[in-house]
C-alpha cells in the first residue's frame, strides 16, 4: 500500500521511484547544507571575502524549485543556492566558483565575477547576441545587492505573462512566452518583508491579478530583531489578511507552511503554483519555523542574541533532521541508508570546493611563479639601504599560502617601483 505522501505529491509514480525522489532530496538538503558551512569556513579563512548563504531553508527551497518549469522566472535573494541547485540552474563547484569571485564563464557563467558572490542569473542571450529560446530553460534575474530589491524586478516578470496570454499579437514570440503560462518566483528573508518595495509589489500584483508566487522565509528575526518589533501583527501573512481574494474580487491567495515539514510543502506549492499558472492569481507563501543554524552570515554570532530556549528549537527542528525522522519513521530507508547518503553529500560538497579552488587559484599561481622566475632570474643584487629590499618582497609572495591576483599584482609593482628607485 502506497504512503499517503505518496499519493498525494507523486500520483502517477510508484513505490521505488516515489523512494528515488525523496532520497535525492535528502541528499541534495544535506549537499546544500555542507556548500554552507563550507563556505563559511572559506570565507572566515580569507578564501572568499563574503559569505552569506541558505542553511536551514534547505527543505522549503527544494520543494519550492520542484514546481519551477521552463519558461519559469525566479527574481529572488542571495540565499537561494539550493533552490537555484535543486532547479539545476547551478552545480555545486559552480557556487563554489562564484563565491571565490573566479571571473572564468565557463566555471562561474551566473555571473562571471562581475556581481557579488550569491547573486544568481541565468543568461538569456547566446554568444552571437540572439535571445535564447527563455520558454526551453529556467530563467533567473541577476539579484540584487539592496534587499528586497528583488521586488520590483517580479513585478514586470509576473506581468509579462499576462501580456503574453491576453494580447494575441505577442502569440508568435513562442521563445520568449508558452502563452503566458509561466509563473514568476520570488523569494525574500521575512525582514524585508517590512520595505516599501514588498508591499508595493504585492498590492500591485493584487490588483493586476498576475502569476506571481512569492516565498517568505521566516526565521522569525532580521538580523538580530525580532519578528515582532518590526512586522505589525509579528506575521506578514497576517498583515496581508487585506489582500486575500475573495469571491468576485481581485487580490492574492495566502497559504502558510512550516520550513521543516517536507511532504506538507511539496503539496502546499504545487497547490499554489498551479493557480497561479493556470489562473494568473499571485500567491503568498508564508514559510515559518524555519532555522539559520549558521547565523546571518559571516559577519556575527546568532548565539549572542537568541534565547537557549529558541537554540535548542531550532536544533530540534532543524528541517534535514526533521525530514531523516519522517524518512525512518515512513520505512522509505533505515538509518544506515542515510548516514551513507549525508556521507556522499559531504564529499561532493568538499570535492567541488576543491575542483572550483584549484581551476580559480590555477592561473594565479602560474602568474606568482612567473613573477618570481623574472624577480629571481635579474642580474643584479639590488640592495636600497643595505637590504634586497626586491627578494624581500619576492620572498613575502611566496609565503601566502592562498595569493588572490591582487598579491601578485601589488608584488610586481612594488619591484618596480624599487628597481626605479636603485636604478636612479
Amino acid at each position: 500500500m502506497f504512503l499517503t505522501e505518496q499519493n498525494i505529491l507523486y500520483k502517477d509514480m510508484t513505490f521505488s521511484e516515489f523512494r528515488k525522489e525523496v532520497l535525492g532530496d535528502y541528499k541534495l538538503a544535506h549537499v546544500g547544507r555542507q556548500v554552507s558551512i563550507i563556505g563559511r569556513k572559506e570565507v572566515l579563512s580569507g578564501k572568499a571575502k563574503f559569505g552569506i548563504f541558505g542553511d536551514g531553508k534547505e527543505i522549503a527551497q527544494i520543494a519550492f524549485a520542484k514546481q519551477f518549469q521552463n519558461g519559469d522566472w525566479r527574481s529572488g535573494y542571495y540565499r537561494d543556492h539550493i533552490f537555484m541547485m535543486a532547479a539545476g540552474l547551478i552545480t555545486t563547484e559552480e557556487f563554489f566558483a562564484q563565491l571565490y569571485g573566479d571571473t572564468d564563464s565557463q566555471r562561474n557563467p551566473g555571473n562571471g565575477g562581475r556581481n557579488f558572490n550569491n547573486h544568481f542569473s541565468t543568461r538569456t542571450l547566446n554568444d552571437d547576441g540572439s535571445w535564447k529560446s527563455l520558454t526551453a530553460q529556467k530563467n533567473s534575474a541577476a539579484d540584487l545587492s539592496p534587499t528586497a530589491g528583488q521586488m520590483p524586478r517580479l513585478i514586470g516578470l509576473a506581468h509579462a505573462s499576462k501580456l503574453f496570454r491576453n494580447i494575441p499579437e505577442l502569440a508568435r514570440f513562442k521563445d520568449l512566452s508558452n502563452n503566458g503560462n509561466e509563473v514568476a518566483f520570488g523569494t525574500i528573508g521575512d525582514a524585508s518583508t517590512s520595505e516599501g518595495h514588498f508591499f508595493e509589489v504585492m498590492n500591485a500584483a493584487a490588483v493586476m491579478q498576475i502569476p506571481l508566487a512569492m516565498a517568505v522565509w521566516d526565521d522569525g528575526y532580521g538580523i538580530s530583531v525580532p519578528r515582532d518589533m518590526q512586522t505589525v501583527k509579528s506575521s506578514i501573512s497576517e498583515a496581508l489578511k487585506g489582500f486575500e481574494k475573495e469571491a468576485e474580487t481581485n487580490g492574492i491567495k495566502i497559504y502558510k507552511g512550516n520550513g521543516w515539514d517536507y511532504p506538507g510543502l511539496c503539496k502546499l506549492f504545487a497547490e499554489g503554483i498551479k493557480t497561479a499558472r493556470e489562473e494568473h492569481i499571485p500567491i503568498l507563501f508564508h514559510i515559518e519555523e524555519m532555522v539559520q543554524p549558521l547565523g546571518h552570515s559571516t559577519s556575527g554570532s546568532h548565539e549572542r542574541y537568541k534565547s537557549p530556549e529558541r537554540l535548542t528549537w531550532e536544533q530540534e527542528y532543524d528541517p534535514l533532521i526533521q525530514m531523516r525522522q519522517w524518512i525512518t519513521e515512513k520505512e522509505i530507508a533505515t538509518t544506515a541508508e542515510l548516514d551513507a547518503i549525508e556521507e556522499d553529500a559531504r564529499n561532493e560538497a568538499l570535492n567541488a570546493k576543491t575542483k572550483a579552488w584549484n581551476d580559480y587559484t590555477q592561473s594565479i599561481l602560474e602568474d606568482r611563479d612567473s613573477l618570481i622566475r623574472v624577480v629571481e632570474g635579474k642580474n643584479c643584487i639590488c640592495k636600497h639601504e643595505g637590504i634586497d629590499k626586491i627578494a624581500v618582497i619576492t620572498k613575502n609572495l611566496k609565503q601566502i599560502k592562498n595569493p588572490i591576483r591582487k598579491d601578485v599584482i601589488s608584488s610586481a609593482k612594488k619591484s618596480f617601483v624599487m628597481f626605479v628607485m636603485i636604478v636612479r
